[in-house]
């Protein structure tokens, strides 16, 4: 399988936690947490639709003015999500700022509020300076962005505030039979996304295609494309160690292909981890072992374990791999 999802974080891991997934021939992407951003240029900056965060610590959070600068001037909206409270305090990062020259420039941001039974929706505008507007608040089932490409899915957890883990994914995933293509004399370009975008959709079986001045229907072409598992990232972070978060969060991320976790003290630090609400190295390795994911990054370290941030690894790997002692 080809990944859709080109994911990785940004800062190190004793830096501010931040995950950005680029969207395979989208020209898009999406962030898990705004914390310092400064290492991505203005373009990567713009390709971003959507980010989720998990709560408003400042390592989290920081790096919404770094993105609301760069975009100022862009026609598609960016739309932010987060737990209880991310409204008011996306109004208050606007709020800080003087806003009398914008009202010509095209930029909308989207605040999603994602509470246990609702999610309420508030728009900031350019147009109104970045007044607030509150709109109908929606039923909440779990699912906080249902796009054509994929899913992204929200689940609270506890780090003595709520927090937010999120899960990205494909309902499928449509690979491209290259010696079938080949052996029905069609061209590889731009038609073979608009057909994997027919077939998300549901278009019908007559919809034309033109593939190098040549047309063909659905029916006719879709033998060159084949159904298989969609691909799943998820990101768990600043978790406090408790056995009510660890059961909520093993079947959530069950199947990933990538965990995000993080791992901020070493196991043996279990009572400080505890008192600062984070996960241990050990419990992020269990964590992965139990849900069956294929690979494990962690991303969180405190960083008092800077020289021995080898150990930490090791811990993870070990409990993954279900090896003992």
């Amino acid at each position: 399988m080809k990944p859709v999802f080109h994911a990785g974080q940004i800062n190190g891991p004793f830096d501010d936690p931040c995950v950005y997934s680029r969207i395979l021939r989208e020209r898009r992407a999406v962030l898990f947490d705004c914390g310092d951003i400064r290492v991505l240029d203005t373009g990567h900056i713009l390709k971003i639709s959507d980010i989720f965060i998990t709560h408003m610590h400042i390592d989290h959070f920081i790096g919404i003015d770094s993105v609301l600068r760069a975009i100022l001037r862009r026609d598609e909206p960016l739309r932010i999500y987060g737990p209880e409270g991310i409204i008011t305090c996306v109004e208050g990062k606007l709020r800080g700022y003087t806003w009398n020259l914008i009202t010509n420039y095209p930029v909308v941001i989207e605040v999603f509020e994602i509470k246990n039974d609702c999610i309420e929706h508030a728009t900031f505008q350019a147009a109104n300076a970045f007044g607030r507007v509150d709109q109908p608040a929606n039923e909440y089932d779990g699912i906080v962005l249902d796009d054509p490409l994929f899913k992204v899915k929200a689940l609270h957890l506890s780090h003595n505030i709520p927090v937010l883990a999120y899960s990205l994914a494909e309902e499928y995933h449509i690979n491209i039979d290259k010696a079938i293509l080949q052996n029905m004399n069609l061209p590889v370009g731009p038609w073979l996304s608009a057909l994997k975008r027919a077939i998300r959709q549901g278009a019908p079986a007559d919809t034309v295609f033109d593939c190098d001045g040549r047309t063909f229907t659905k029916e006719e072409v879709l033998p060159v494309a084949t159904i298989t598992r969609g691909q799943k990232i998820s990101y768990i972070m600043d978790v406090s160690p408790e056995e009510e978060n660890i059961a909520k969060i093993i079947p959530f991320v069950a199947g990933s292909d990538t965990l995000f976790c993080e791992a901020y003290f070493p196991g043996q630090e279990i009572d400080r981890a505890k008192e600062r609400h984070h996960l241990t190295a050990s419990l992020a390795g269990r964590i992965a072992r139990e849900a069956g994911v294929k690979n494990i990054e962690i991303i969180h370290i405190s960083p008092k374990y800077r020289h021995s941030v080898d150990e930490i690894y090791r811990e993870v790997e070990r409990e993954f791999r279900g090896v003992k002692g």
